[in-house]
């Protein structure tokens, strides 16, 4: 509604003035900030706890954005805007937040070294299987974040996730439970069956009007249409408008020169070091210690002894010791000044260092290679360059076009024609398409939320800016709307037929197969005998386990929950299968066992219990910290 108050009020350059302004302390200071908490901006409290209106809006925002991503095509908006996904959502964050307190009060932690090796074996931190430093610093970078940031949210997750990891790894499947699950898992039954499928009829069934109108009316639910939408739309897209003049010369050089660190790599020097710690304010002669040990190490490499097995051996770098103290490629501006120095001063021909001292201890430096500064010329950027300024020049266009949309729309909000008079742009039309989407526009779940939310589907007007990609937008306005209804009879009456036939054939077989095994109940002839006097398929199908699809993979599930027959008998029934029905005599079960030295089979076993039991533990777990903390939910602001 806050957003809805400024767009009612502001237009043109005032707006994205204003809008300018606030753009600076956000992206300072976080949006949180502005929108302190209180007590109408909570959605759910646990303990002292809370999470904000506009947490759980971008967490819940976030996640359908994932899950869009993963289902593609099989997304289906309207599953992921009910009320019910997102109760669901917030409560896997009041579980989340669950677990986060309760790791904080057993004061569970990880020291150094595991964090290490956990970053260490982050695959997007890798180069060819092996973390590679240059790699694990430009990540961080692209994302705002220094390696002390990092490494402490990454202590902070792996802390929450101890807790579920430990009752994970405590689970275990005690002997009985075992015997039992591969009882059941490997089962084995031995049926005589006889197969009765679904006959088309040669000739189509009639049904009176009294059974389609009985059918229609006892079904109305299933002939509803779906809410559908028509509407009109004009899209705005950066790539078709036009560019203007071409840079000048001197503008391009401006932009090489001052970007020239895109376009020139500096030397680049792979290397490795063994650091002996020593304590900032430790005393001169724990200080000299170290040197004279650094001192040793850099004889001994220089006399011929290898410097990856001493490294590992003495260094104290928990990140690099056991790579043999390797801090693949470096450049300037990584390392602390001394360090830098000093590794700059090494060359190929007298690649190992002196003793350096920084803020961690005594270094002994190795230079193992150099890679030479390389780049481009100004001709060779100049392609780019030229391209980078039309594409800010296009940007630029779309948002002075945008604006001048945004406020056409808004000086009349029931119509676009006069918005794309203006501005040259054609009237499109989508559609009809329900809240799972539809063709060209409407495959974008943003369009379709803005076609069925209140201001276009309620109060007729034309919807906010909706993006469809970087410099494209759209914006809507409602043609027509097709609310749902119960389809006329005539309309569905084929649907009807169709099914009252597709029922009389089941019945038809359902009855042959019952009346099959009536005749084999008098005991005067059995199974086979009887099927092919029905011209039947009859077989028989010895120790068939639970997975097997043969005769057919509904009625083997179907036979593994008849009851196991008493001792001298057989249990029979008719049974459904995929399409039509089976007449099943089952003669025995045999329950399943671990073959006498089947090690790796029984631990598989074992590992398929322990795992549910970790589920189902974890889940008491959660009931039990449910229980035990005071968790508040205001079931109408999740929305």
């Amino acid at each position: 509604m806050v957003l809805q108050s400024i767009r009612d009020r502001l237009t043109g350059i005032l707006a994205f003035a204003i809008l300018g302004i606030l753009i600076v302390p956000f992206a300072l200071v976080g949006v949180n900030e502005y929108f302190t908490t209180d007590g109408g901006n909570i959605v759910a409290r646990i303990n002292d706890v809370e999470i904000s209106s506009n947490d759980f809006s971008q967490s819940y925002s976030n996640y359908r954005r994932r899950m869009q991503s993963i289902m593609g095509a099989s997304f289906d908006p309207v599953e992921f805007d009910t009320l019910i996904a997102r109760r669901a959502h917030l409560d896997s964050l009041i579980d989340q937040e669950l677990i986060t307190q309760a790791a904080q009060s057993m004061g569970l932690d990880v020291d150094d070294k595991t964090l290490a090796e956990e970053i260490r074996n982050i695959p997007a931190f890798q180069v060819d299987g092996q973390f590679n430093a240059d790699v694990y610093q430009s990540r961080l970078l692209t994302q705002g974040l220094t390696p002390k940031q990092f490494q402490n949210e990454m202590r902070s997750q792996y802390v929450v996730n101890q807790l579920p990891r430990n009752i994970s790894s405590s689970s275990i499947a005690t002997p009985a439970e075992l015997k039992s699950f591969v009882a059941l898992l490997n089962q084995k039954r031995t049926v005589n069956v006889v197969l009765v499928p679904v006959e088309s009829f040669e000739q189509a069934p009639e049904f009176s009007e009294e059974d389609i109108n009985g059918w229609y009316e006892a079904h109305t639910d299933e002939f509803h249409s779906v809410e559908q939408v028509v509407i009109e739309y004009v899209e705005l897209d950066a790539a078709f408008l036009p560019i203007g003049q071409a840079p000048e010369e001197d503008y391009l050089r401006e932009q090489f020169e001052s970007q020239k660190a895109r376009f020139v790599t500096p030397e680049q020097r792979l290397v490795s070091h063994i650091l002996l710690e020593i304590a900032a304010d430790a005393d001169d002669a724990v200080k000299e210690t170290g040197r004279q040990l650094a001192d040793e190490l850099a004889k001994r490499v220089r006399d011929g002894e290898d410097f990856a097995t001493l490294a590992i051996e003495y260094s104290q770098d928990q990140g690099s010791a056991a790579q043999g103290g390797d801090l693949g490629w470096l450049e300037s501006g990584v390392m602390v000044q001394a360090f830098e120095n000093a590794m700059y001063e090494l060359s190929m021909e007298s690649p190992i260092s002196e003793p350096v001292q920084t803020g961690f201890g005594w270094h002994v430096i190795q230079l193992r290679e150099i890679r030479e500064a390389s780049g481009m010329s100004f001709e060779e950027a100049r392609m780019l360059l030229v391209q980078e300024y039309e594409e800010d020049e296009a940007a630029r266009a779309f948002l002075e076009q945008a604006d001048r949309l945004v406020d056409l729309i808004y000086e009349d909000p029931t119509t676009l024609e006069g918005a794309a008079l203006d501005l040259e742009l054609t009237v499109n039309e989508a559609g009809p398409f329900g809240r799972a989407g539809g063709d060209g526009v409407a495959a974008n779940p943003d369009v379709v939320a803005a076609a069925f939310s209140d201001l276009v589907l309620l109060q007729g007007s034309v919807s906010d800016p909706v993006n469809l990609d970087e410099n494209r937008l759209v914006m809507i306005r409602l043609k027509e709307h097709l609310p749902v209804a119960l389809k006329p009879l005539d309309l569905v009456r084929e649907e009807i037929t169709s099914t009252l036939t597709d029922n009389l054939a089941d019945e038809k077989a359902r009855n042959k197969a019952e009346a099959l095994l009536a005749s084999f109940q008098t005991g005067e002839e059995d199974l086979e005998t009887l099927a092919a006097g029905e011209e039947l398929e009859y077989g028989r199908h010895e120790s068939i386990g639970r997975n097997n699809f043969v005769p057919d993979s509904t009625l083997v599930k179907e036979i593994f929950r008849l009851n196991t027959p008493v001792e001298g008998e057989t249990v029979q029934a008719v049974l459904p299968m995929t399409t039509g029905f089976a007449t099943v005599e089952l003669e025995s079960v045999v329950d399943g066992a671990i073959e006498e030295g089947a090690v790796l089979a029984q631990q598989q076993y074992e590992r398929i219990l322990a795992n549910s039991s970790a589920s189902h533990e974890a889940w008491a777990l959660m009931r039990q910290l449910r229980s035990a903390a005071v968790v508040e939910v205001y079931e109408d602001r999740i929305r």
